[in-house]
């Protein structure tokens, strides 16, 4: 059987999910209450072997390997029910699935009553009871491309284990064989010839200038420190305080990182001339591989870019300071395993990837007090969300 390698391996790195037996069924918006449902496509049931393989196409072939290599095939689960299923995931933890008109994801989750948030394209379709760790979207179009995320609503006392999910899902044009079939190589082959992806970490404030604080910095009440003055996440701005990328390079699995860090300049508020400016140093903030297999690769980054200014409070600096490990696959899948920032400036990731980008976080800044290291200054927890935002 054509999946049979990656269901063996989904089987050895996934726990047997009891979690994963109910799940949520939308077919509209978020603020609609979804009806549970059994989910047909879980790593469960890949882990239990009960989906059959109708790929249609030999598992010697090229074909065959590539999308055994993957993770990619097509499966009938044991109501007849046909989907093309994404197990390049599942060491992770999440398995997708797409077919006639539908998306289905399925997970493990990090504690038995864990919630999770679900969306689709950067919106919020799905809110998830305690406990319910799989999904089916049916308002969905055939023939297209969606990035879903799967979002762990964290307690406050934090959430051991959480994970973020990023799934890449293409829904066929049809039910058919032919257009399942098609649909999972498509994929697998994309996957086979990426290149290379770059995940990128921006920080950026908004104002084209902030008021220095009171205390804590050279200069204070009468001055300004320059800022970037753009409000939107835009991955095509060179308008940034610091920026960090991590390009992997598919063939040798090697991670080269990038960075930069702009000048911090001050204005004197009476008249708006320029007084003086300084760059931060970049000796702390980096990026590395951690580790890699035949489709994937652990990232760690790290940032961490002081105002030259501001000697901060108390003895402690402020700072544009915050630390991620993630595993990307060759098919745009990624998971955010941990991680977490200070609140000061704006950040942004994303991953470029085969000339597409794909927005995995976005995050506003709380107070210009980060830039004395205020005990107010929070961290946001990359991992999952704490209330909304």
């Amino acid at each position: 059987m054509l999946l049979s390698r990656s269901i063996k391996v989904a089987g050895l790195a996934v726990a047997p999910l009891a979690l994963v037996t109910t799940a949520f069924h939308t077919t509209a918006s978020a603020d609609q209450q979804p009806a549970p449902v059994t989910p047909a496509f879980s790593v469960s049931a890949l882990a239990a072997h009960t989906l059959a393989d109708v790929s249609g196409v030999g598992a010697d072939s090229a074909t065959g390997r590539t999308l055994t290599a993957q993770g990619f095939g097509v499966v009938r689960a044991e109501s007849g029910e046909k989907a093309v299923v994404d197990t390049s995931m599942a060491r992770e933890g999440i398995t997708s699935a797409s077919g006639d008109g539908f998306v289905e994801l399925s997970w493990r989750g990090y504690t038995k009553d864990a919630r999770y948030v679900i969306t689709r394209d950067g919106a919020e379709v799905a809110s998830l009871a305690a406990g319910v760790t799989s999904y089916r979207d049916t308002n969905v179009r055939p023939g297209t491309d969606y990035a879903y995320q799967v979002v762990p609503l964290l307690p406050k006392t934090g959430g051991e284990g959480a994970r973020t999910y990023g799934m890449k899902v293409s829904v066929p044009a049809s039910g058919s064989a032919a257009a399942l079939r098609q649909t999972a190589v498509d994929r697998a082959q994309a996957a086979g010839t990426a290149s290379t992806s770059t995940v990128s970490w921006v920080g950026f404030i908004p104002q084209k200038k902030i008021d220095a604080p009171l205390a804590g910095c050279d200069y204070g009440r009468n001055f300004q420190f320059g800022g970037d003055g753009h409000t939107d996440f835009n991955w095509k701005s060179d308008k940034y305080r610091f920026a960090l990328h991590a390009t992997v390079n598919w063939s040798s699995k090697k991670v080269t990182p990038n960075k930069s860090i702009h000048p911090t300049k001050v204005y004197r508020k009476s008249d708006g001339k320029l007084v003086k400016q300084k760059t931060a140093s970049a000796k702390d903030t980096y990026a590395k591989k951690l580790g890699s297999g035949s489709n994937y690769v652990d990232v760690r980054m790290v940032v961490h870019a002081t105002n030259p200014f501001c000697s901060g409070l108390g003895g402690v600096k402020g700072a544009a300071d915050g630390a991620l490990t993630m595993n990307l696959t060759k098919s745009g899948n990624y998971t955010i395993r941990s991680g977490k920032h200070r609140l000061f400036p704006n950040n942004y990731i994303y991953i470029y990837d085969g000339g597409k980008v794909t927005n995995v976080y976005k995050r506003s800044y709380a107070s210009v007090a980060c830039l004395v290291g205020s005990v107010t200054c929070p961290e946001a927890d990359l991992t999952g969300r704490y209330g909304s935002f």
